[in-house]
């Protein structure tokens, strides 16, 4: 998750896969009509002290959450799809206000948003990148040793499957990339120079991208993935995750 206080940008780790259960009363998860109320910042300001000195409104801890299942049963990996799930979510518990007022609000309500467009590019480019693959001839064969790629004329009778276990850690860390890059504008654009007016400038851009990237919204089917830690039946979650093409490591966000 990344944590954002008014003034201050700290990340903090969390793992691209789901590891437990992810309990709502805990964590709220993006929706397009979700709203942040003050009830919602749990954490104890007075573990937050040490931020006072320096003016902080509040302290939000947001993060894309990432999750890819494969079939259970090897003989399906030639003919089922993996399944891939993204989420932006909130965790109360590490998140407090020092003020509560509407702009306190607005500022953290537009990092969430910034966390759900991150999703979105993050599945934008998983499916670019499969339309690409199918486009040019390739598909993939998931084995014991690892994923091998193979010419359509060789494998027609399979569907893509393989590929999104191939560019699932890419497409994740690019939304990460562009949720960090555009969070990291935001605090030292709008929230270190308590810069109100230009807190508008980024709502108008980050309501437009939200607008235009509404067909790859975070699903009901996605929160519901992580608040039950249960994948479809006949799936399980990948032991293991392919590595960044761009060679990238986990970004952390």
């Amino acid at each position: 998750m990344i944590k954002t206080a008014i003034n201050l940008l700290v990340l903090i780790g969390l793992s691209a896969q789901c590891l437990a259960q992810y309990d709502e009363d805990r964590y709220g998860y993006w929706r397009e009509d979700a709203q942040l109320t003050y009830d919602m910042f749990q954490a104890d300001t007075s573990t937050m002290s040490k931020y006072k000195e320096y003016n902080f409104k509040s302290i939000v801890s947001t993060g894309l959450w990432g999750a890819l299942d494969i079939p259970k049963k090897k003989r399906d990996r030639r003919i089922k799809m993996e399944m891939y799930y993204f989420c932006a979510a909130l965790d109360k518990t590490e998140s407090c206000l020092f003020e509560k007022n509407e702009m306190s609000l607005n500022h953290a309500k537009l990092l969430w948003d910034i966390c759900e467009l991150a999703t979105r590019v993050s599945r934008k480019n998983l499916s670019d990148m499969l339309l690409q693959a199918d486009s040019i001839g390739y598909q993939t064969l998931m084995t014991s040793k690892g994923i091998k790629v193979f010419n359509h004329d060789t494998l027609i009778q399979f569907h893509i499957t393989g590929m999104i276990t191939l560019y699932y850690m890419t497409a994740l860390n690019n939304g990460k990339e562009l949720g960090k890059s555009l969070t990291d504008a935001f605090v030292h654009e709008v929230i270190i120079p308590q810069n109100d007016s230009m807190y508008y400038e980024f709502r108008k851009t980050i309501d437009k991208y939200l607008n235009e990237t509404k067909e790859y919204s975070t699903t009901e089917q996605e929160i519901n993935r992580f608040k039950t830690n249960t994948p479809q039946e006949g799936y399980i979650l990948a032991p293991h995750l392919m590595g960044d093409m761009k060679k990238r490591g986990t970004i952390i966000y």
